[in-house]
């Protein structure tokens, strides 16, 4: 008897398509995606029916139903209408014939989606009805909860061998759903500047353009991944989880906003010209740019926020030394500062002293000093210490290579 491929660790359930009749397989894919529709619509009905009385009263907050329900329809219409995908990379004919751990992750990741905008009817009614009860902690934390579950679905995907086409597709757009509400969430509240609204919202005319340029034959080139594009969004997630949360003031969520969403935006913009074939790439398709922002962030910007960390931290314990403030506070701030300084764990220092210096128990105020501090902070979060430093194990992480290279010729010349 010939023996069935290992498809993954599902006690043998999930058999291949050339194996069994195609046909059959996607029957069985269509059942699954019914029960993830009902995964997603769940959380937009009780919404529905908790808020019901504030609709009653208000019936203008209908109007803010509709991003959660656009969201899970967006995302169940990808799920449905990639289920031939449900393969790993060239292997189209060996369809898996369950979803599998890993993409109903993530789909569990979408419904919590649809749950935070669930908190959209609340944040526009009057008297800060959210930021005044502990309703204001639920969005922070079921944001928190979708950034963490994703690195679990890849984990699982990578652990059972199903990196399959639709995971990578579905994971794309729930990050990118997820990214937009919880932003609408956060301005909404008068937590993020209204502007910051273009990063949640980038990613749509981004794949609109290129979908435009392949239906009118247009050279395109497949985008090789970049690891600072990964640190970039990540850095979007984690401060949009922290500005949802009541424990940070919102003049630096503000100012860690306009930090982070420039080079967001920027390499959204480099991204397009690359696609589009508007730029000469090398083969590892770097652009001259590429190469200049390398070189500037990896020696002398980082060195020059490291000396401004150095010198803003000798101004701190000169302003609140002695008995001021609290020994706590000035040997957390002196240690991450000295870290910062000496390039020890930078990225990390750079975190801790952000949130030290954000939170709404700091005692080191809102002046002049503590905003050039944080500004100092949030920006060696992106660009690291750079040369000169002791020890950097984040940069190992945060810059691991794809083994696999895209195409990088344009299609359509």
């Amino acid at each position: 008897m010939k023996k069935l491929p290992d498809a993954s660790s599902d006690n043998g359930r999930n058999y291949f398509a050339g194996n069994r009749d195609q046909g059959e397989v996607l029957r069985g894919l269509r059942r699954q995606s019914r029960w993830a529709a009902f995964l997603l619509i769940f959380p937009w009905l009780f919404t529905l029916f908790y808020c019901q009385t504030i609709f009653y009263k208000e019936p203008f907050a209908l109007l803010a139903l509709l991003p959660g329900l656009a969201t899970l329809v967006h995302i169940h219409w990808h799920l449905v209408h990639h289920l031939k995908s449900n393969h790993r990379q060239l292997e189209e004919n060996n369809l898996f014939a369950t979803l599998g751990a890993a993409n109903w992750i993530t789909l569990v990741r979408a419904s919590f989606v649809v749950a935070l905008a669930g908190f959209l009817p609340l944040s526009l009614m009057p008297h800060g009805l959210v930021s005044q009860n502990t309703l204001a902690w639920g969005g922070g934390t079921i944001y928190l909860v979708v950034s963490i579950l994703d690195l679990f679905d890849g984990y699982v995907a990578r652990r059972q061998r199903r990196e399959t086409e639709l995971g990578k597709q579905l994971d794309i757009v729930t990050d990118a759903a997820g990214l937009l509400v919880a932003s609408l969430l956060a301005v909404a509240l008068g937590r993020l500047p209204g502007i910051y609204l273009l990063v949640g919202l980038a990613y749509y005319p981004f794949i609109f353009g290129i979908w435009l340029r392949r239906r009118q034959a247009l050279p395109l080139v497949d985008l090789q991944p970049r690891p600072y594009s990964r640190i970039i969004a990540g850095c979007q997630m984690g401060l949009v989880a922290m500005a949802l949360l009541p424990i940070f003031k919102p003049v630096f969520t503000f100012l860690a906003a306009y930090l982070f969403m420039i080079p967001l935006l920027i390499g959204f913009l480099r991204d397009w010209l690359v696609v589009s074939c508007r730029i000469q790439t090398n083969a590892d398709q770097q652009s001259g740019l590429d190469l200049w922002m390398r070189s500037l962030a990896g020696k002398p910007l980082p060195l020059v926020i490291r000396l401004v960390v150095f010198t803003g931290g000798i101004a701190t314990l000169a302003a609140h030394g002695g008995f001021q403030t609290h020994l706590f506070w000035q040997l957390a701030h002196s240690l991450s500062c000295l870290l910062i300084v000496l390039g020890f764990m930078g990225r990390s220092a750079g975190l801790f002293l952000v949130l030290l210096l954000g939170s709404n128990l700091s005692p080191f105020g809102v002046n002049v000093l503590s905003m050039t501090l944080f500004a100092a902070a949030a920006s060696l979060i992106l660009t690291g210490t750079g040369t000169m430093s002791l020890w950097g194990p984040e940069e190992a992480i945060l810059y691991r290579r794809s083994k696999k290279n895209a195409n990088t010729a344009c299609e359509g010349q």
